[in-house]
């Protein structure tokens, strides 16, 4: 497998670290590392699910859309985490869209890999039934929040979620525009747009770089 220095070790990943110390280092040896440029699908849509995918170097987004274009963001990957895994249990086609936000490096995990180490410990499959339960509880969440709370605290929930805290104690996003914000709750742009410029008139947050950063804790209601 070509490595960079900094990868991160499938043992720090959810998915991968209920496997044995050696299943993990089979997969590392069966994984190759690839490269995506800025705005490409790394996963689409009904296409058949053959790996899953570990985030070594840049940021991506999982969407689905419709005819007319518009999309609804269902998760932001940076650094570390794991996509495409779930697909690689079944054998049902892809559900979401993913598409990078940058230039990306990702190891790519064979199904094939996975499912062999599988079948080999059948704690590793109990293992996952957790992991797959703790998944649908959060998934749970996030349609609750998506049904029964208004734009505003969506907005709050999508921001503390992609915050990353600063050395001065300063909350700050990844680069992410106020489109990528507003598929991301379910809301219109002009609408978001709105909130954010009410939250930085009343000193909340300022915009640097498309950065937003969050100088203190938002209100639970707007």
């Amino acid at each position: 497998m070509n490595t960079i220095a900094d990868a991160p070790s499938l043992a720090d990943i959810d998915f991968f670290n209920v496997f044995p110390a050696q299943a993990r280092a089979n997969l590392e040896r069966s994984a190759t590392l690839r490269k995506f440029k800025k705005n490409t699908d790394i996963v689409v849509l009904g296409e058949d699910s053959l790996a899953a995918y570990v985030l070594v170097e840049g940021s991506a987004y999982a969407f689905i859309d419709d005819n007319d274009g518009n999309e609804l963001i269902v998760a932001w990957f940076s650094k570390g985490d794991c996509f495409g895994e779930l697909g690689v249990l079944d054998n049902l086609s892809r559900t979401t869209n993913v598409k990078t936000t940058s230039a990306c490096q990702c190891l790519v995990v064979p199904k094939s890999a996975i499912t062999h180490e599988i079948m080999k410990e059948p704690k590793v499959a109990h293992a996952l039934i957790h992991f797959l339960v703790r998944r649908i509880r959060g998934m749970t969440e996030d349609i609750s929040c998506l049904g029964l709370m208004d734009v505003y605290g969506r907005l709050v929930r999508a921001l503390n979620c992609v915050t990353t805290l600063r050395e001065d104690g300063v909350r700050v996003t990844s680069r992410i525009t106020h489109q990528e914000l507003a598929s991301r709750v379910g809301a219109s742009r002009e609408m978001v747009s709105k909130i954010l410029k009410d939250l930085r008139a009343a000193g909340y947050i300022s915009i640097e770089n498309h950065s937003v950063l969050i100088h203190k804790d938002l209100p639970e209601r707007w």
